[in-house]
């Protein structure tokens, strides 16, 4: 071979280790690359089993609301659901809670209303009664009051009618009035202008319990005439075996039979009323009986 041939050949051969390096390089690039794919598609991958674990426990809660009976008397938590509704209503008629609970429940149909006895309708649950008891128990509708009005006007009204008439006549009745003109614990008022205003603080109507329990237990003792009278008669008719206090947690319990009960709370969710032994009224205020859940 010529010194000429070598010379021309020489740049060939470079050419070709060039580009043969050059193949290679690329081939690492676009074996990193396909590394990098790799990495990418396994964390999309893993982005989505994570999308879909929360699905799956979304579809859980869901699925625990669906099983009323399971999850009654146990507070259910606010869900992402409602996570855009505030709990504060702002608007008339609307009470606490009520929207809120509304799109945990999928209810589209509108909430609340000044002609309603109930708050909102489900079509498994029917009409519903929602009770914020975030800080305290809460009073009852228009059925609750005329239910309260009942018990007063065959028990309550009945006794002070009695003591008026005979406090001057019985050394019982003359008791009975004292006590009942008297403030218990914190109240404002006596017992007495705590029934005319229908505002019975927790202690004074415990004590008016107690003053009706001492008067079935004098009638059935037979001591004094005063109580052959038809007030005392009409008292224990109405009565019968309950006392007072029972008659009122009855009134505050109907509204977990003729509707669905929930109880709403800000910051601990919701819960379905099934156990109405848990429901009590513990005083009265603003002619209303109060409902408390324990």
């Amino acid at each position: 071979m010529s010194q000429q041939q070598i010379k021309t050949n020489k740049p060939k051969r470079l050419n070709f280790k060039k580009k043969n390096n050059e193949r290679r390089i690329e081939k690492e690039i676009e074996k990193e690359k396909e590394i990098e794919k790799e990495i990418e598609k396994e964390k999309k991958i893993e982005k989505e089993r994570e999308i879909e674990k929360e699905r799956d426990i979304e579809k859980e809660k869901e699925k625990e609301v669906e099983k009323h009976e399971i999850i009654s008397d146990k507070y259910i938590n606010w869900s992402n659901k409602s996570k855009n509704i505030p709990f504060k209503s702002t608007k008339k008629c609307v009470g606490n809670g009520e929207k809120k609970l509304a799109e945990e429940l999928g209810i589209s149909t509108p909430v609340g209303g000044q002609n309603r006895t109930f708050d909102l309708i489900h079509p498994e649950m029917g009409q519903i009664s929602v009770k914020d008891m975030t800080n305290d128990d809460c009073t009852l509708g228009t059925e609750g009051c005329n239910d309260m009005r009942k018990i007063f006007g065959t028990t309550i009204i009945p006794l002070v009618c009695w003591i008026n008439k005979y406090k001057s006549k019985c050394e019982l009745a003359n008791k009975f009035y004292n006590e009942m003109h008297k403030k218990y614990g914190c109240s404002r008022t006596t017992i007495i202008d705590g029934i005319d205003r229908a505002e019975l603080s927790k202690t004074n109507l415990t004590k008016l319990n107690e003053l009706i329990n001492e008067l079935k237990k004098h009638k059935i003792e037979k001591k004094y005439d005063s109580l052959k009278s038809e007030y005392v008669e009409d008292i224990i008719s109405s009565l019968e075996e309950n006392s007072l206090q029972d008659k009122l947690n009855e009134c505050v319990r109907k509204e977990a039979t003729r509707m669905t009960l929930i109880i709403v709370d800000k910051n601990k969710g919701w819960l379905i009323v099934k156990d109405v032994n848990r429901l009590s009224c513990p005083r009265i205020t603003r002619g209303s009986p109060r409902i408390n859940y324990s």
